[in-house]
């Protein structure tokens, strides 16, 4: 689904990718771990174009698409749920939703997909006439994952999806983490500050430090890495 080939990212003079390669194969859930400033949510820009990497391939089914717009890369079947979850504030839960499909030129797909999210998260039926800012951290968090989905994507990014959540919300997220993969076959990279979590939903995954990749392999071999469970998962 997604590959990455010596990928080289800046912030101006920053070097923050530092030659990364990495495979998402269809149909699976891959986990990016990694502390502060590793360049998690780098990769997730470069490969949803909101940064164009200055050298290496981002392939999307083969194609390379370094340096296309985020629009025509989402239109290509990526959807990218940022850090921080950047809903409209100002604009209702079912506004929010419209905003997510305004490619979509058929009113009736339009209506399916929303009826789609609705049952995917019922608390946004509820509240679906409510402005997005009034909403709690965790239904924020469900508005911008089903305004993701408006689209259809076949291959979902997710910048930490649990920030700020109470354990509570971290769940219900997580089951609709595995849902989607499960029962939608929704290919997903995920970022996620709760290593354990990440590591028990993933198949792959990948160790992020400083730019680099320290790790790769199954997620239960590297949760079971001892110095993953001392960086990242805080055991001794």
């Amino acid at each position: 689904m997604l590959e990455l080939k010596n990928v080289q990212t800046y912030y101006g003079h920053i070097h923050a990718l530092k030659g990364i390669s990495m495979v998402v194969p269809e149909g699976e859930i891959v986990a990016l771990i990694g502390g502060n400033g590793a360049g998690k949510t780098t990769t997730l820009r470069t490969v949803s174009g909101m940064i164009k990497a200055r050298s290496g391939e981002v392939l999307l089914r083969g194609r390379n698409i370094n340096g296309l717009s985020p629009n025509a890369i989402m239109q290509m079947g990526m959807s990218h749920v940022p850090e921080g979850r950047r809903i409209f504030p100002q604009l209702s839960v079912l506004e929010n939703l419209e905003i997510g499909a305004y490619t979509i030129t058929d009113r009736k797909v339009v209506a399916e997909r929303i009826e789609e999210g609705f049952a995917l998260f019922p608390r946004l039926a509820e509240r679906q006439k409510q402005m997005g800012g009034t909403l709690s951290g965790g239904e924020q968090q469900m508005l911008a994952i089903a305004r993701a989905l408006m689209v259809d994507p076949k291959l979902l990014l997710l910048d930490e999806p649990s920030m700020g959540l109470s354990p509570k919300f971290v769940e219900v997220i997580f089951d609709i983490i595995e849902k989607l993969n499960r029962e939608r076959s929704t290919t997903i990279l995920l970022v996620e500050q709760n290593a354990s979590m990440a590591l028990a939903v993933a198949k792959h995954a990948y160790v992020l430090q400083t730019g680099e990749l320290r790790l790769s392999g199954f997620a239960a071999d590297i949760a079971r890495d001892e110095s993953v469970r001392k960086a990242y998962l805080g055991e001794e």
